[in-house]
């Protein structure tokens, strides 16, 4: 029996999925979009803690031109991800990311490599 998936199913998919296990420590929210701001402004970036271990850091660095609005996605994560979904999370995540901090994301690092949006 053949079984057709819409691109919006594995993308809610792909967000139950995020929602389930990657929620960082201390939660996030429009509650927090300053915090996240006056980090990346502070300090140059800010890192997201899952179970006390660093899942993400998003930085906004100045590189003489423009800010870099990156987003780091540790190994371990992206092994995961790629292990469920292929690299079919990676926009997803960006959107995910985006809409649950308000922080820009113009590329993202995964396995040091450099994706641009």
């Amino acid at each position: 029996m053949k079984f057709i998936i819409t691109e919006s199913k594995i993308d809610n998919i792909i967000l139950n999925f995020l929602n389930m296990e990657f929620i960082p420590d201390y939660d996030w929210g429009p509650e927090l979009f300053d915090f996240y701001k006056n980090e990346v402004d502070n300090y140059g970036s800010v890192d997201f803690y899952v179970n006390d271990e660093v899942v993400f850091t998003y930085f906004g660095e100045w590189d003489g031109y423009d800010y870099l609005y990156r987003l780091e996605v540790y190994n371990h994560v992206s092994e995961i991800l790629d292990n469920v979904f292929g690299s079919r999370w990676v926009p997803v995540l960006k959107k995910w990311f985006e809409k649950n901090t308000n922080l820009e994301v113009k590329e993202m690092r995964v396995y040091g490599e450099i994706i641009y949006f």
